[in-house]
Order: structure tokens, then C-alpha cells, then sequence
């Protein structure tokens, strides 16, 4: 007896060949257990399940060529990037076009005024050094002159 949710061989091709092709695009798995969830109408953790306890084994070597293409696909990566100001400004005005990032756009701005207000107290306390080395170096030179 079979049972009614059974997976078909049909049903397992159609969810390796969509991870195998989420994998390659460079997506993640997940994603595809929710695609395929959707034409079957299985839940993501069912497709995830059956990748993992069944189909996966069947593909290991596909698999293994997808995640080879992946990585030829995005080619050579850097792991540190230098960045302008002007790269910063694109990004957080591309998030403000996109209606995201509200929250984190007023968080830097907030970040911002509390680094300019440490700035402006530092400049203050590096006059008030400025003077008191001017004054003692005042004072030196009196004393130099009274002692000769």
C-alpha cells in the first residue's frame, strides 16, 4: 500500500533540478525547498526533508558541479573593499529609493551628530592644551631669562 503523500520520481527530479539550478544561480537551498514547495504544494521543510534524507544522495556529483559553477560564476572575490564617501552616499540614497533602510538612515545620521559633538569637545580640550603648553612655555622662557 502506498501511501497518499508519497513522493513521486517525478516530484524528486523536479526538486533536484530546482535546487541544483538555485545552487548554480548562487541562491540557497531554502529558497528552493520554497519554490518547489509551491508547485507541489508540500511545505519548504517537507522539500527540505526530503533533499536531505533522499534526493541529495542521488546528486552528489551534480551537486557538487552546481557549487563548482557558482563559483565560476561570481568569479575572483575580495574580502575588504575601500569605499568613498560617495559609494556611501549611492547606497543609503538607493536604500531611501527603495522606501528600506528608513530606520538605519536616521540610526547613522543619529551616529553622525553624536561623533560631531565628541569632535567639537576633543577640539576644545586640544585649545585648552594648546594654551596651557603656550602659557608654560611662557614661563620657561622667563625663567631662562631671569637666570641669566
Amino acid at each position: 500500500m502506498m501511501r497518499q503523500d508519497a513522493w513521486t520520481e517525478e516530484e524528486d527530479m523536479l526538486l533536484a533540478e530546482t535546487v541544483l539550478a538555485f545552487v548554480r544561480e548562487g541562491s540557497t537551498q531554502l529558497r528552493a525547498f520554497e519554490e518547489v514547495g509551491k508547485k507541489l504544494s508540500r511545505t519548504a521543510a517537507a522539500c527540505g526533508f526530503r533533499w536531505n534524507a533522499y534526493v541529495r544522495k542521488r546528486y552528489e556529483e551534480e551537486l557538487e558541479l552546481a557549487k563548482q559553477q557558482r563559483k565560476k560564476k561570481k568569479g575572483p572575490q575580495t574580502t575588504e573593499r575601500d569605499m568613498t564617501l560617495q559609494d556611501v552616499i549611492s547606497f543609503l540614497q538607493t536604500l531611501q529609493q527603495r522606501g528600506e533602510g528608513q530606520q538605519e538612515i536616521e540610526r547613522l545620521r543619529e551616529q553622525v551628530r553624536t561623533l560631531q559633538k565628541e569632535k567639537e569637545a576633543l577640539e576644545k580640550q586640544l585649545q585648552a592644551v594648546q594654551q596651557e603648553y603656550q602659557a608654560i612655555m611662557h614661563i620657561l622662557e622667563r625663567a631662562r631669562q631671569l637666570s641669566v
